[in-house]
């Protein structure tokens, strides 16, 4: 598994950049559940934008 295919994946980048946008609207908002959400929400974006990048590899690569 390399992982120069996951740094240049724009779908990969878009999501770990989302950062800025998740940071700037949660420290606004109150420390309650629904700041976890909006976490929670973006860390699964994360995961399934890495898990794209895993799928597409063909099975000789693994």
């Amino acid at each position: 598994m390399k992982i120069g295919k996951y740094v240049t994946n724009l779908g990969v980048l878009s999501a770990l950049t989302g950062v800025y946008g998740v940071s700037k609207q949660t420290k606004s908002m109150p420390a309650d559940w629904r700041r976890y959400i909006v976490w929670t929400v973006w860390i699964l974006g994360v995961v399934l934008a890495i898990g794209s990048v895993a799928k597409d590899t063909p099975e000789t690569d693994r």
